[in-house]
């Protein structure tokens, strides 16, 4: 049976342990998004997937005639799409702001993680981004401070993005040392882990391993 024909329904494909589609589905549920979730094998992608698709990323959101396949863009889409709450800021120097940061975090956070993530990245390369994940979160630990969320007194989609990583950290092995300069980073993980749309957008598999 197709798995892109007759849809009606706006559906996520993603998989099941990696931390862009978390941060989809973190979003998903911090919007009360009505969605059907379906996990494939980001590794043995189905044909009609990888026609709509070209890079072979997950996740991949299908909103009837749209197709969205970079994390970043299906989360933009959802935020615009479902206004409320919003995840971006409404002025447009704090939204660029946000972006600003955004940008630093997708590289030096995130495309870490990936080829960390990446069944085809050798043990050469998944050490050295484990050593630069470790190096990049490090030197970042100034930007966590005392409010509730990320940079902000409301969740936004800062923390979407930051939170499926800091939750992988020692899932992977990579320690930040736990001190004065660190608290507020762990403190920030232990309250985002009690977030209901951060529990509700765990899989099976990140309950078991994370």
């Amino acid at each position: 049976m197709s798995l892109l024909s007759n849809r009606s329904a706006m559906v996520l494909f993603h998989d099941d342990i990696g931390h862009r589609s978390q941060k989809v589905r973190i979003v998903i549920s911090e919007k009360g998004i009505s969605c059907n979730l379906e996990v494939l094998d980001k590794d043995d992608l189905p044909k009609e997937i990888l026609e709509i698709n070209p890079d072979g990323n997950l996740p991949l959101l299908v909103d009837r005639e749209l197709s969205l396949y970079h994390s970043g863009l299906i989360v933009e889409y959802l935020d615009e799409r479902f206004p409320h709450p919003p995840l971006l800021p409404v002025y447009p120097v704090s939204r660029a702001q946000f972006r600003l940061i955004l940008q630093r975090i997708e590289k030096d956070w995130a495309e870490n993680l990936d080829i960390i993530e990446s069944s085809a990245s050798s043990k050469p390369q998944i050490t050295q981004a484990k050593n630069k994940l470790q190096k990049n979160i490090s030197n970042s630990l100034s930007m966590f401070d005392n409010k509730n969320f990320f940079r902000n007194d409301e969740f936004s989609v800062l923390d979407s993005v930051i939170i499926p990583i800091l939750l992988r950290l020692e899932h992977y092995q990579i320690k930040i040392p736990e001190n004065k300069a660190s608290k507020p980073m762990y403190d920030y993980i232990e309250r985002m882990q009690d977030l209901p749309s951060v529990k509700d957008s765990f899989t099976s598999l990140e309950i078991e391993l994370l």
